[in-house]
């Protein structure tokens, strides 16, 4: 594999750059250290960062110190912040759950420091990064309870701050199921007591009514999975009479999940060519659900569409004669950031599409697989490969190595089906 290859695969969160590690781990040791000091995940407020498959690669190497080195050098340093300090203290987790008490030492030093300059002024930069080394620490209860004593210290001291500086932290110790063990310690730690105040504080809060944006939003999607046919039909009515661009874009969002819109498709078609930029995207992920006559002539007439309104479309109205035209399609998009984005578009789409009668083609399929910077979106294809069975043994391999965890323990559940059937 190439260098730019394998740098690829390690933003992508791809296995393959894993099993080139092992295979030739001297060949590669640059390229490792380099995104050890990179972010390099695509969206990692979805998916994660790559520090779990960072720390696949360093496991190639005998000799860690020189990855160690560069890990120390980004945590220390003031200018690392956001996701690549994330990925730098998730890295060091994992070497200290390892064993590694200089890393586990240096992600405390790391907390106290961060702690001490928040006492003395409110920063929101370094308040987000303090909050995610404190999701960080917290798996352990005990960790979990010292941190939530020190934010209670910080909200009590502190009248800048409230709860919603900590909603992250508070969703993961819900999450953790450490709440209990929070409200035993608080009845002997006044810091934990005014911490839970907060917490319940903030329980509350999410109680009430959602706003009407708010509304609009988790309505469009509740319509589209929940609602019975006379009330999506209703919906799809209520859309068809609506003069508001605004509010004709927001009822769309009901159409673009996995129940494509029940009537003639003419109006969105309409307001596929519209002014409005919101209006036109939300009804071009409409269409991406629709399959009808009218939308695949509609597709081939915008031909100079971009690729990510125009593939999905034409992909639910995939035809053996759209082959060469998709094709041609995916060789117009950039291998740039804008090019990310437009197969990330399309990522989300099939991740979207749940039309067994009209799969995804299988070439779609692993072409975006292989170029999709996402790794969340690229479970969804990985499970349509898996349905079709073209989950050949050498890509399970390295779907074992993939960046999502869910990909890897999928795999090795095929794997061991794959065994089993094979003995």
């Amino acid at each position: 594999m190439q260098q730019k290859d394998f740098k690829s695969a390690m933003q992508k969160g791809l296995g393959r750059c894993v099993l080139a590690c092992r295979n030739d781990p001297e060949r590669y040791r640059y390229a490792v250290l380099w995104g050890c000091a990179h972010s390099l995940a695509y969206e990692p407020q979805c998916e994660g960062t790559r520090a779990c498959l960072l720390y696949q690669l360093i496991c190639c190497y005998t000799d860690r110190t020189p990855f160690v080195d560069v890990l120390m050098h980004t945590l220390q340093s003031r200018r690392t912040h956001g996701w690549l300090l994330l990925q730098t203290e998730e890295l060091l987790l994992l070497m200290a759950n390892d064993g590694d008490e200089t890393a586990k030492a240096a992600l405390w030093n790391k907390y106290g420091e961060m702690l001490s300059r928040l006492r003395a002024r409110r920063k929101p930069d370094l308040l987000d990064d303090y909050v995610f080394l404190s999701i960080t620490l917290c798996g352990k209860t005990k960790n979990a309870l010292r941190i939530a004593a020190d934010m209670g210290r910080l909200l009590r001291e502190q009248p800048a701050y409230d709860a919603e500086d900590f909603g992250q932290f508070l969703w993961h110790v819900s999450a953790n199921r450490q709440t209990t063990a929070l409200r035993q310690f608080a009845k002997t730690n006044a810091d934990a007591t005014f911490f839970l105040r907060v917490y319940d504080a903030a329980a509350e809060q999410a109680a009430r009514p959602l706003s009407e944006e708010q509304q609009t939003r988790v309505s469009g999607y509740h319509i589209a999975h929940d609602a019975d046919e006379d009330a999506f039909r209703l919906h799809a009515e209520q859309y068809q009479k609506e003069p508001n661009p605004g509010k004709r874009a927001k009822l769309l969002n009901a159409f673009k999940w996995d129940r494509p819109f029940p009537l003639d498709p003419e109006p969105i078609l309409q307001d596929a060519q519209s002014e409005n930029a919101q209006l036109r995207v939300c009804a071009w992920d409409a269409l991406s659900l629709l399959r009808h006559p009218k939308v695949r002539a509609f597709a081939l007439s915008h031909a100079d569409e971009t690729p990510g309104d125009l593939v999905p479309v034409l992909t639910t109205n995939y035809t053996k004669d759209d082959r060469p035209l998709l094709e041609q399609l995916f060789t117009t998009i950039p291998d740039n950031a804008e090019g990310a984005d437009t197969i990330h578009a399309i990522g989300m789409y099939i991740d979207r599409r749940r039309d067994p009668k009209f799969p995804v083609p299988a070439w779609i399929l692993l072409r975006v697989y292989e170029t999709d910077p996402c790794s969340f979106c690229r479970e969804a294809i990985v499970r349509a490969l898996g349905r079709r069975r073209l989950l050949t043994d050498e890509l399970l391999e390295e779907l074992t190595y993939d960046a999502n965890d869910q990909i890897r323990a999928y795999a090795e559940k095929k794997k061991t089906l794959r065994k089993v059937r094979h003995d």
